[in-house]
């Protein structure tokens, strides 16, 4: 896969969880009353505000320097691996932009709320989330399905090539 294409489909993909995370986020704050469910679909979906300054499941929180530490090495990883020409095609670029959308996503949480804003609880889940979350499981899962595929047809994934522009 060329370099700009490869670039494209990240950063659309990207831009996409970013919006989306942050609107929902945004329409959260707004509309739900804070600290209380809402259930959304009975013993299943519930929506509930949160602010969480750790990791999931609360893990170190209080340390949000750490996780925005995290986050920046998260989306320059992604941006190291677009520029070193290995995104497992376009699935796996694609995957790379759901990545770094949803570390950017809760990055930009972070500076400005000095917390993620999470949102989402669903039954059998051990945390709540938001869709920056869902955007960086999702494309860890699709970016190693990418690889496997592109290890199963026997071949590396190759560098991109062609002018960056």
């Amino acid at each position: 896969m060329r370099r700009r294409p490869a670039i494209v489909i990240t950063a659309l993909s990207a831009l996409l969880v970013l919006a989306a995370d942050q609107a929902s986020k945004a329409w959260a704050m707004a509309s739900l009353p804070r600290g209380q469910e809402v259930t959304v679909i009975p013993g299943w979906l519930w929506f509930r505000v949160t602010s969480n300054s750790g990791a999931t499941l609360g893990l170190l929180s209080g340390y949000n320097g750490l996780f925005i530490g995290v986050s920046v090495l998260v989306a320059t990883a992604v941006a190291v691996i677009l520029v070193r020409g290995h995104p497992a095609g376009a699935l796996g670029a694609a995957a790379l932009g759901g990545i770094a959308g949803g570390a950017i996503s809760n990055l930009t949480d972070r500076v400005r709320l000095g917390a993620v804003v999470d949102f989402i609880e669903v039954h059998g889940w051990p945390s709540d989330f938001n869709l920056a979350d869902a955007g960086i499981r999702f494309g860890v899962l699709v970016f190693l399905l990418a690889l496997l595929l592109e290890w199963r047809r026997g071949r590396r994934p190759k560098p991109v090539t062609g002018p960056a522009r």
